[in-house]
């Protein structure tokens, strides 16, 4: 049996084909080992208020699901029936969520005893592990709402982690065409900002690491009215400095245009004449 909730929701080796089933599932599986109750459920059920036969229908959903949850319905299943609701049982290794917040866990301890290289990986295994936004493929209530926020919010934490982990092992040429896509599609999330132009100006792209410093100025002042925090700043400083020191090269200077000094064997900019011919045509003359 797998469970997956980092990405659609889905029960192998069958996932049920009733939205509303996938919902009672959903809301059991982002709790699971504890009791949900039924109140809960119905909310996530019917958001906009219960029928009157929500208990009856509640009952007809855990049935159908507790024969896929047993694989044709025979034996003991994981799905318990626990006043004031129901508990499902996961194994270890069942289900998906618990797998990465483990390797979350251990990578965040790897990188805090500056083991970057144990942490990047671990941290990366984590990651594999999602297949799209938490929860998705099912009506989403209060409950999913808010552990469907919780779950990409872990997401983007090991991300930016693994990412840190990548920058102290000097793989910021590798990183960055990563971070400017995240960039892009976290214009408000000042730590990918920092990261990305921490990476640019490692790599001596100073001009475009001050362009990714006003973007993200830019996003928060017109989104937010704020202005980008301390570690934006003193960064956006540390690049500014780094520009300033930064050789100019001088560009070249163009030949004046006009009547070559005297003596001189050509035009400005004009090519060699062919002194064969011009002595050919005096004599022709």
């Amino acid at each position: 049996m797998r469970f997956r909730v980092l990405g659609p929701v889905c029960l192998e080796p069958r996932t049920p084909s009733a939205p509303k089933q996938r919902v009672v599932l959903a809301t059991l599986l982002v709790r699971a080992g504890a009791v949900v109750p039924a109140g809960a459920l119905f909310d996530e059920l019917w958001p906009e208020g219960p029928p009157r036969t929500a208990a009856t229908t509640l009952q007809v959903y855990v049935s159908h699901l507790r024969k896929a949850l047993t694989q044709g319905g025979h034996g003991r299943g994981p799905l318990e029936t626990r006043p004031p609701g129901y508990l499902l049982r996961v194994e270890p290794g069942e289900l998906d969520l618990r797998r990465f917040e483990e390797l979350f866990s251990r990578g965040r301890a790897a990188f805090g005893d500056c083991d970057f290289a144990a942490a990047s990986g671990v941290l990366g295994d984590a990651l594999a592990l999602w297949s799209g936004p938490a929860l998705s493929g099912v009506p989403q209530g209060e409950v999913l709402t808010a552990a469907a926020v919780r779950l990409d919010e872990l997401r983007l934490e090991a991300l930016e982690l693994r990412i840190e982990a990548d920058l102290r092992l000097g793989r910021h040429h590798e990183v960055t065409g990563e971070l400017m896509e995240l960039a892009r599609a976290h214009p408000l999330r000042e730590q990918l900002h920092c990261q990305l132009m921490e990476a640019l100006r490692r790599a001596g792209r100073t001009t475009d690491a001050l362009r990714a410093y006003r973007a993200v100025h830019r996003s928060l002042h017109d989104e937010l009215g704020v202005t980008p925090g301390p570690a934006l700043v003193r960064l956006h400083a540390r690049v500014l400095s780094a520009h300033a020191s930064e050789p100019v090269t001088a560009a070249p200077v163009a030949a004046p245009v006009g009547r070559p000094r005297a003596g001189s064997r050509r035009a400005s900019g004009g090519p060699l004449p062919d002194v064969r011919a011009s002595r050919a045509h005096r004599r022709a003359l």
